[in-house]
């Protein structure tokens, strides 16, 4: 790929053009296969195809190029989003094919089409032919036009497909449907719960030590000082009975992630067993749709793989980058206290940042001179601050209030060319931005407060080819 001032080092981008959200993540035959939102000719968004990365080590990829395009009558003015269902050495991808007829039409409740697609691949390069399963017409008739991003998984003798929809009512809700053979689906129940939002995008779900969690990207809720900050939200919800069966047994609902860039986040388990999670970085109807990748032809990222673990204590779902991405470290420059950092030290273009051994007093981490982290201890708030504009294009400030029987005790950071993300507490809350340096700025850090124990590793770079 073409050398780019503000180009990721250890994070996926787009080759060119625009990226949004992760697709019909699978692993098969030891081959992870992360498709995602590509609008190629324009980074600003526009016509959306599915691109497609894959990868053995999450460390070296290859892009293969565009999956599907928006060709047929069903998915003509758009390919979105959709999930992978793996079985007998073959991917079934099914998706969102977007239509939108011409006319004076408000496209939410007229004029829109949401039709649900499915391919199937071996390989993640070369589809089957086109099936359209569900049409508008074969979903619930209280169902407004916005009915998308199917998630499709097995249980028992019985495949099952979430979608997110709006209500008529404006009432965001996921639609379960089930399945015999893959391809021919019914109606079974709406999952539900009062006053959250008006649409429901991206659900999956999914059971991680033997509890079930619901994740969606909802819209429509208030921001307060703590909570729901973006836009447009992404998390996860607890369950209090089998969702298969019942559709009101939502839980605790917790965001995946405080920061400015995460959206609709997608998770599959891996041929280990793992429970992995990818989001995009990037929310949409932001007002700081603006970012200086822009210039250089390309905007947006994935996030890094993310483990999901189980806090049985809690019940709440931990998040921490794939053990795979260790061997992105090259060295260990510094090993000690945070006492040799209390002024502005340079730091190497890829680094990640562990602290532990904190005092449970106030403290502040200032990167590149103008973000700042700060955490007060009596009130057990974490604030993420962009002091200088210049490196937020937009992005101010976001906060984190710990329960109350927490408080700060380990955090893991990966600072990119022009991203950072925050695993706070074993991933207990994660805060994943952009921030963009002049790339010929070296990086810096700075520390106010004790820790115990500091280590910085210098990371190198993936690894990425393109066919």
């Amino acid at each position: 790929m073409k050398k780019r001032k503000y180009a990721a080092r250890f994070h996926l981008m787009p080759p060119q053009g625009w990226l949004n959200d992760p697709n019909g993540l699978c692993q098969l035959n030891g081959v992870h296969h992360i498709f995602f939102q590509y609008a190629p000719e324009d980074p600003r968004g526009g016509q959306k195809y599915w691109g497609h990365f894959e990868t053995r080590d999450f460390i070296r990829y290859t892009f293969t190029g565009l999956f599907l395009k928006p060709d047929c009558p069903e998915d003509r003015d758009g390919v979105y989003s959709g999930s992978a269902y793996v079985e007998d050495g073959e991917m079934y991808l099914y998706y969102t094919g977007n239509v939108k007829h011409r006319g004076d039409y408000d496209y939410i409740y007229s004029g829109r089409e949401g039709n649900t697609l499915l391919v199937t691949s071996r390989d993640g390069r070369q589809a089957s032919q086109k099936e359209c399963l569900l049409k508008n017409q074969d979903y619930p008739e209280n169902l407004s036009n916005h009915v998308r991003d199917p998630k499709v998984f097995k249980e028992g003798e019985t495949y099952y497909m979430v979608l997110g929809a709006r209500t008529r009512s404006d009432e965001g809700c996921v639609m379960l449907c089930a399945s015999k053979d893959k391809r021919n689906w019914h109606f079974d129940h709406f999952i539900r719960k009062a006053d959250f939002g008006y649409m429901w995008e991206c659900p999956d779900l999914f059971e991680l030590s033997g509890r079930q969690y619901l994740s969606l990207s909802p819209q429509g809720l208030a921001a307060t000082e703590f909570k729901y900050q973006n836009v447009y939200q992404s998390g996860y919800f607890t369950t209090t009975r089998d969702l298969l069966s019942s559709g009101d047994g939502l839980g605790e609902f917790y965001e995946w992630d405080y920061g400015f860039d995460f959206y609709a986040p997608q998770t599959y388990e891996d041929e280990r067993g793992r429970r992995l999670l990818i989001g995009w970085m990037g929310v949409p109807d932001v007002p700081y749709d603006h970012d200086p990748t822009i210039g250089e032809g390309w905007q947006h990222m994935l996030t890094l793989p993310r483990e999901l673990i189980v806090d049985e204590r809690t019940g709440r779902v931990l998040q921490t980058p794939a053990r795979e991405l260790l061997s992105l470290r090259k060295e260990q420059i510094y090993n000690g206290s945070s006492s040799e950092f209390l002024e502005p030290v340079s730091l190497p273009e890829g680094y990640e940042l562990l602290l532990e051994g904190f005092a449970d007093t106030d403290f502040e981490l200032l990167f590149d001179g103008g973000f700042r982290v700060s955490y007060d201890a009596q009130s057990r708030v974490c604030s993420f601050l962009f002091l200088d504009e210049s490196l937020g294009y937009g992005r101010r400030e976001r906060k984190i209030r710990l329960l109350s029987q927490e408080r700060v005790c380990a955090m893991r950071i990966f600072v990119d060319t022009c991203c950072m993300e925050f695993y706070i507490n074993g991933g207990a809350y994660v805060f994943t931005t952009k921030s963009f340096r002049e790339p010929e700025k070296k990086h810096s850090l700075s520390v106010k407060g004790k820790m115990e124990h500091m280590e910085v590793f210098e990371l190198g770079c993936f690894d990425v080819s393109q066919e």
